[in-house]
C-alpha cells in the first residue's frame, strides 16, 4: 500500500508523506496511535474526496485554534470563504480520519465547511458567508474552558459533568466578547448553536423565531459531523443513517429549509467508502453524482463499475462497517450532539 496523503500527529508533525510505500510496523504503528484509517493509491488510482479548502488552510486553522489565536482564526476563516467559493463542487465528501484528542480542532474546522457551503447553498452574501464562517469556526472555542476528562470521558457523564457540557457556549460568548474584531452576530451565533427549534435546547433554550440563522446552520453541520466521528466513548455513525436522524429531528432540533439546503450538499457514502450493495456483492465509492447523491458511482470487489444513477435495480444498504445507531445517540453521545 503507498500513502495518498500526508498524515500528521496531533502536534501538526509530519508522520508520513504521501507516496510514502507502506510497511506492516507502518500499519501496527498508525493503529496503536488510534487513527482509524488511511487513504491509500489503489491501482495506481487514488480515490480522494473532494477538497474545498487547501490542507495548508486546515493545518493552519487547526494550529491557530490550539493555540486560542482568535485574530489568526477570523483571518483563516474569509480564507476558507473564499478556497470554497474556488472550489469546482460544493460537495462535501469526508471521511473523518482523526485521533481522539485532535477531534475538537478538526471537528471545528469540518463545521466551518459544511456551515459555508449551506450558505452558499442559501443564497448569503459574501459578508454573511464570511461572518457565518468565524462563527462555524469558532464555535466550540468555549470547550477549551471544559477540563479534558470530562470531553474525553469514555463512560456516561454525571448530571453535573454534562451541566459543564452545556456551558461551553456561554463560555465561548465569553472569550469572544471584549474582541473588538468579532461581531455581536458572531458571538450570538456561537452562543446560540445548541438551541433546537422547538425551545429544547440549551443554554436558553431559545424556540425558532429567536435563533439566528447562522446558529441554525452551524447547528446541523456540528451535529451531522459529532455523528459521523469516532470518539473514545463511540464509534462513527454511518453517514447515511446520520442524516436520516437529521431529517428525523426537522422541526424539533433543525430549521427545515436550512436542512435541505445542508443536504444537496453532503455526500452520504463519501469517495473511498466500502459499501454493501442490494445485491450482496460489496464495493467500493469512487465518484458520486452530485444530482442524485444516494446513488454514487462504485466498483465492485473483481474491477466492474456500476453507475447507480443509471442501474436503478441495485441500491447500497448498508457501509461494510456498520456501526448500532441507537448507542451512537444515546446517554454520553448527546451531550455532545444534541
Amino acid at each position: 500500500m503507498v500513502l495518498a496523503t500526508t498524515l500528521y500527529d496531533d502536534n501538526d508533525n509530519i508522520l508520513l508523506r504521501a507516496n510514502h510505500k507502506l510497511t506492516l510496523h507502518n500499519v501496527k504503528r498508525i493503529q496503536q496511535l488510534d487513527y482509524h484509517g488511511l487513504y491509500i493509491y489503489e491501482d495506481n488510482e487514488v480515490a480522494i474526496h473532494n477538497e474545498l479548502i487547501s490542507e495548508h488552510t486546515r493545518r493552519t486553522a487547526l494550529n491557530a485554534l490550539k493555540r486560542l489565536n482568535i485574530d489568526k482564526c477570523i483571518y483563516l476563516a474569509n480564507e476558507i470563504v473564499d478556497e470554497i467559493r474556488c472550489s469546482e463542487s460544493m460537495l462535501m465528501e469526508t471521511v473523518n480520519l482523526s485521533t481522539y484528542d485532535n477531534y475538537t480542532y478538526l471537528h471545528s474546522v469540518n463545521v466551518d465547511i459544511l456551515s459555508v457551503i449551506t450558505g452558499i447553498a442559501l443564497g448569503l452574501s459574501d459578508e454573511q458567508l464570511r461572518n457565518l464562517s468565524k462563527a462555524a469556526l469558532l464555535h466550540d472555542i468555549g470547550k477549551t474552558c471544559v477540563p479534558k476528562e470530562i470531553l474525553n470521558k469514555p463512560d456516561i457523564l454525571t448530571l453535573d459533568e454534562f451541566e459543564e457540557i452545556q456551558k461551553h457556549p456561554r463560555y465561548g460568548y465569553d472569550i469572544l466578547k471584549n474582541n473588538e474584531n468579532v461581531s455581536s452576530t458572531v458571538r450570538n451565533a456561537v452562543y446560540s448553536h445548541h438551541e433546537n427549534e422547538d425551545g429544547t435546547g440549551y443554554p436558553r433554550g431559545l424556540t425558532s423565531d429567536k435563533i439566528h440563522l447562522f446558529a441554525k446552520i452551524i447547528h446541523i453541520a456540528d451535529v451531522y459531523d459529532a455523528l459521523t466521528a469516532r470518539r473514545i466513548y463511540k464509534e462513527p455513525l454511518n453517514p447515511g443513517d446520520a442524516l436520516e436522524y437529521l431529517m428525523a429531528h426537522v422541526g424539533t432540533m433543525f430549521d427545515k429549509a436550512v436542512l435541505e439546503a445542508f443536504i444537496k450538499h453532503v455526500a452520504p457514502y463519501p469517495v473511498g467508502t466500502s459499501v454493501v450493495l442490494s445485491t450482496g456483492h460489496t464495493a467500493q465509492v469512487i465518484k458520486n453524482n452530485e444530482e442524485f447523491l444516494n446513488r454514487p458511482i462504485v466498483r465492485l470487489e473483481n474491477g466492474n463499475i456500476i453507475n447507480l444513477q443509471k442501474t436503478l435495480n441495485v441500491t447500497i444498504t448498508d457501509l461494510l462497517t456498520n456501526q448500532d445507531f441507537s448507542s451512537t445517540c444515546s446517554g454520553h453521545a448527546d451531550s455532545h450532539t444534541a
